[in-house]
């Protein structure tokens, strides 16, 4: 049985877990998370509940320790875990944790909290659960939305346009002049729902319209994916009405560095299925190299010797090298085909910590050159707005502007001229640019960099004793486990299994060159990690801060905080780097450090 595998079963790894908003101000210390203290899922069956609770007893119980001072940390650390246990495991005061916090189980039901009567507490308690189950059903189907709206407004920015030059004579920037001259050429909409029919099936249903010129129309595509194992999974979809087309997908694992696509869409009977193969390799530490083959229309004896739909399509190869680094990422794709030749170079980094901007030119035998310059910026916590300009030979300029939040993305091609125009290109691209980084270096970064700086020193000094008193009780609790672990590192030894080399927890995302063992804002917790380490397996599940997990306190209150963890599992060295609340399993063949 392939080691890996077993990972594979951890619940919830690619979930969406509600990150902290850490720019809020925390007026007070948020209470320990139960689940956290025993480290386990929200979901968490009764027995799962208690074999976590005999693992924490086996080292926290009091009566395992005969040093006094080591007795007396563990007396208070046993408290809070036989808390946890009590109310997790009954499930009516489970229920009232869920629904109220800590807040819940201290209120008197006869009385009810903040002079409530009994009645009230009731409705009360019946309205967060019915808004939970909403949740619960919203997160079952994910919604996706697609709007894009195309524009000709070459009239509006025409320079040899009399009418226009005689209205105003910096026709650019007349808003009203692009209002009355612009021309909607096409208009198309996609939505998307998602849901998890079973834990390896998904099924996913489309519906998208389009409206060209007058003439519009539209389809539902419905398509199920199922995932056979951790290295194979497939799926097949189709549309409803005509034009009837059925889609067809399969991935294949070969190793941790390296896999098969073959996918396929069926137009007509009378022909056979266009394919496409694609093999993906790891080429480097940040490097992937892709090689496609179309095979386009063709025919198998009589099948598809008189097709006439999908001989539209022909037969093409392509090769493409991926790179992702840090803040920057770059594509490069050539292709040779009967229909088409194309060189296409794609580029984007990350500027500050709000804004991205992408670049790309394509030279190609049926549409010419063009290149695209893209900026993007995060506007809210969910909201992204993004700016781009295009443009080419013979197909002139178009500005983009697109909106996107959660799933819902609305994106507007204005064409401003149908030729090269200097001058359009010139405003277009550098005013933009300018503006932003102006107002992002001189006003914005300063502002915001000195108001956080201000609110998190405040934070730090009104929670000073609490911050010292839970770093006190997270080196106890080190201590205690520092025993154990030593025996456990040594049985993973003996087979090869999981040893944590290192772990840091904290604010660790903008770490340049400056050590983690330097840093105040973060906290080693190799020992408590390994501690969680259970016959060469590592689970901390997600949903809640890991600073509630026994060793664990909070060294940057009011920041971000992830959780970066180096080990070495079957004599292969390995990393990764999670968020507060995002749950983590290893071993996986994606956390390996590639060697050279």
């Amino acid at each position: 049985m392939d080691s890996y595998e077993s990972s594979s079963s951890i619940p919830n790894l690619d979930g969406d877990y509600e990150e902290v908003d850490y720019n809020q101000e925390v007026p007070t210390p948020p209470p320990l998370d139960l689940y956290g203290v025993l480290n386990v899922p929200k979901e968490a069956t009764d027995e799962e509940i208690k074999d976590a609770y005999k693992r924490l007893c086996r080292t926290f119980h009091p009566d395992k320790h005969v040093n006094p001072e080591n007795k007396k940390a563990a007396e208070t650390k046993f408290q809070v875990i036989q808390k946890a246990y009590e109310v997790l495991t009954d499930p009516n005061k489970r229920i009232i944790y869920d629904m109220f916090g800590e807040e819940g189980l201290s209120t008197s039901w006869e009385v009810g909290p903040r002079l409530k009567t009994p009645q009230e507490l009731r409705e009360e308690f019946e309205r967060q659960a019915r808004l939970k189950r909403q949740q619960e059903v919203e997160n079952m189907v994910k919604a996706k939305g697609d709007i894009q709206l195309s524009i000709d407004a070459t009239q509006a920015f025409d320079p040899y346009d009399n009418r226009s030059r005689r209205s105003n004579r910096f026709s650019i920037f007349n808003i009203q002049n692009i209002l009355e001259n612009a021309e909607v050429k096409q208009l198309s909409m996609k939505h998307s729902f998602e849901t998890q029919l079973r834990p390896q099936t998904q099924a996913v249903v489309i519906g998208q319209t389009i409206l060209r010129n007058g003439i519009g129309g539209g389809n539902i595509v419905g398509t199920l994916r199922h995932t056979f194992s951790p290295k194979v999974w497939a799926e097949v979809g189709s549309s409803i009405i005509q034009p009837r087309i059925v889609t067809a997908k399969a991935s294949y694992s070969i190793d941790a560095d390296s896999f098969i696509i073959v996918s396929s869409h069926v137009d007509s009977i009378y022909s056979p299925p266009n394919l496409v193969f694609t093999g993906a390799r790891v080429l480097g530490k940040n490097t992937t190299g892709y090689l496609t083959y179309k095979t386009g229309a063709w025919s198998l004896g009589p099948w598809g010797k008189h097709g006439l739909y999908s001989r539209r399509e022909k037969s093409a190869v392509a090769i493409s090298i991926n790179g992702s680094f840090e803040r920057s990422g770059y594509n490069f794709e050539i292709q040779t085909g009967l229909a088409q030749i194309y060189v296409s170079l794609n580029y984007n980094h990350k500027l500050f910590n709000d804004y991205l901007v992408k670049t790309s030119a394509t030279l190609s035998s049926s549409s010419g050159l063009t290149a695209v310059l893209l900026g993007e910026r995060k506007v809210t916590e969910y909201t992204k707005a993004s700016l781009a300009i295009e443009c080419g030979i013979p197909h002139g300029v178009t500005f983009k502007c697109r909106l996107s939040r959660l799933g819902q993305r609305i994106t507007i091609p204005i064409l401003v001229s149908p030729e090269f125009n200097y001058k359009i290109i010139f405003w277009g691209t550098i005013l933009p640019l300018i503006t932003i980084t102006a107002v992002e270096q001189v006003i914005l970064i300063p502002r915001r960099q000195k108001k956080k700086a201000e609110k998190l020193a405040a934070l730090r000094e009104l929670h000073a004793e609490y911050i010292e008193n839970r770093k006190r009780e997270a080196i106890e609790a080190i201590r205690l486990l520092l025993p154990s672990v030593e025996r456990k590192i040594e049985a993973e030894k003996e087979k090869d299994g999981l040893v944590i080399l290192e772990a840091w927890y904290g604010n660790i995302s903008n770490l340049k060159d400056v050590p983690l063992s330097e840093k105040k804002d973060v906290a080693d917790v190799r020992i408590p990690v390994q501690a969680l380490v259970h016959d060469s397996q590592l689970t901390i599940p997600g949903g809640y801060s890991k600073s509630n997990i026994m060793g664990f306190y909070d060294p940057c209150m009011g920041e971000h905080k992830q959780l970066r963890i180096k080990y070495q599992f079957q004599r292969k060295f390995h990393e990764v780097t999670v968020d507060d609340t995002v749950p983590i399993g290893c071993p996986l063949r994606s956390h390996i450090i590639p060697t050279y």
